[in-house]
């Protein structure tokens, strides 16, 4: 049964298998074509944030119609900003969860004690700085395995809400994450040997002036 998959939550079979399938088809997308809709998943990211935090700031300020017109504004300068620093956004998406690997390789128990210093913290914050500057330096030729990965999660994830079990899916993920960004990589360089031939190539002559 679908359902015994998430026994804290009331999903309905429908529910979770609807669930199961969006996953995995965006996680194909991704895995395969993440390099060529990351900029519309960006943008979808930013409106939902942004129309997040317009309605909590609005709500908060003036209520429920204040709070749903701060959500359509939010939504469309979150889209907007998302467009356009896309690879910001995707490299500091990267740091972060290198941070969050590490603050948990590092004990860190998520409490804080005012006026202390949680090294684990320290060493998750460092790790972060270091891991976005890398990934935006070389995120044009990093972003079809960074894609790759989160589409391998999100059909592992899928997967599992079917009871496909927790190695089955954790394998199909991570062979989809292989395959994903070896198809992904070729694409990408591909492209940039066809951008670089293109630049190098010298546009044609102009012409003879026609004779009197």
């Amino acid at each position: 049964m679908a359902t015994a998959v998430l026994p804290g939550l009331n999903f309905g079979p429908e529910v979770t298998y609807i669930l199961a399938a969006i996953l995995i088809i965006t996680g194909l997308a991704l895995a395969f074509y993440g390099h060529g809709l990351w900029t519309t998943v960006m943008s979808m990211i930013g409106a939902l944030l942004g129309s997040a935090v317009g309605f909590l700031f609005g709500a908060a300020l003036g209520g429920m119609v204040a709070g749903l017109i701060l959500a359509l504004v939010g939504a469309v300068i979150g889209s907007i900003l998302f467009t356009k620093l896309v690879k910001v956004a995707l490299a500091f998406l990267v740091g972060l969860l290198a941070a969050a690997v590490v603050y948990g390789l590092l004990g860190g128990s998520a409490r804080f004690t005012q006026g202390q210093l949680d090294s684990a913290l320290i060493g998750a914050l460092l790790v972060l700085i270091v891991v976005f500057g890398i990934s935006y330096y070389f995120i044009d030729d990093i972003i079809g395995i960074i894609t790759a990965a989160i589409g391998g999660l999100l059909l592992a994830l899928g997967l599992y809400l079917l009871s496909a079990g927790t190695l089955t899916a954790g394998l199909a993920g991570l062979g989809v994450f292989l395959l994903g960004a070896l198809v992904q990589t070729a694409t990408i360089k591909k492209r940039q040997r066809a951008r670089t031939r293109a630049a190098a190539t010298p546009p044609p002559p102009p012409p003879p002036p026609p004779s009197a």
